[in-house]
């Protein structure tokens, strides 16, 4: 008992101890840009020796990795709460809400998509650890692609699914970022009505 405890203190301080390094690099690679922050900085910033910063990542690529992973599954957890206390008539009404909020959010948030860049539907497919962190992607992508009703194998609603963040992240990116090709106010439900025919073929 004793044991389990101080095994879950320890999981906690480096859950603590990474957080604070994934916040510092986030600070920085805002105010500074990625590629002019050092890593000197990151763990000056998080007050953690260098020593420590290896611990939880390889180099700074690394840490930009999870931290994309971190920002983005933040982002999907607030979508999801918001779906879940609400009631939907189909499972693509449900869908269509979750990338409705995620849009409007980025909306409001333009310097955190800025840095996301056009890399949130990336998080999606790419390897998700166990880290109960990330843990929000990994559900979020299942509940979908297992609630669809379309005359798409599952092979295909995943390639089809993919296609559709991958349209999402970019055109609400030009959209909200550069208003290209017009605001997002014009842009979102032009979308949004969009995927709805995709979905329903």
């Amino acid at each position: 008992m004793l044991l389990r405890k101080e095994g879950r203190k320890r999981e906690q301080k480096k859950i603590i101890k990474e957080n604070r390094l994934l916040d510092a690099a986030y600070s920085l690679f805002i105010e500074k840009g990625i590629t002019a922050t050092a890593i000197d900085e990151i763990v000056k910033k998080a007050g953690v020796a260098k020593g420590t910063f290896y611990l939880y990542f390889k180099d700074k690529e690394d840490i930009l990795e999870k931290l994309i992973l971190k920002k983005s599954s933040e982002i999907v957890k607030k979508a999801l709460q918001e779906v879940s206390i609400r009631e939907f008539t189909s499972p693509v009404d449900k869908f269509l809400y979750f990338l409705e909020y995620i849009i409007d959010y980025l909306s409001k948030n333009r310097v955190l998509f800025k840095f996301l860049k056009k890399d949130f539907s990336w998080v999606f497919y790419k390897k998700i650890t166990d880290n109960e962190q990330f843990a929000e992607l990994k559900r979020a992508k299942e509940m979908f692609l297992k609630n669809f009703n379309t005359n798409y194998t599952q092979e295909e609603l995943e390639i089809v699914v993919f296609m559709i963040l991958e349209l999402v992240s970019s055109l609400t990116y030009s959209s909200i970022v550069n208003n290209e090709p017009a605001p997002i106010e014009k842009v979102k439900p032009l979308l949004l009505s969009t995927i709805r025919k995709i979905l329903e073929n």
